[in-house]
């Protein structure tokens, strides 16, 4: 797994901490189809509240990375993964 950390100058240090394997899919996904995939919200989802694969933070700060990507329509279903993955 490659983390990407991002240090904020407005707040000290404040490191953000990107799953680059959901990235790239999330990107690829809208390179194709012009939006994110259902399927990835399923596998982050999956993977950050079932199997606990990847850390709590590190899926809320993929989710707010991949945000640019989110068609108008797909807003409803990233909002409620997003807030999925934030009540575990």
């Amino acid at each position: 797994m490659n983390i990407v950390f991002n240090p904020s100058a407005a707040q000290g240090v404040n490191c953000r901490a990107v799953n680059q394997k959901y990235l790239k899919t999330a990107e690829e996904s809208y390179r194709r189809f012009g939006k994110v995939n259902f399927d990835w919200y399923n596998s982050i989802l999956d993977d950050a509240v079932i199997w606990r694969d990847i850390p709590k933070r590190d899926a809320i700060d993929t989710m707010q990375a991949v945000k640019k990507y989110v068609s108008q329509e797909g807003m409803k279903a990233y909002n409620y993964v997003l807030n999925r993955i934030k009540q575990v």
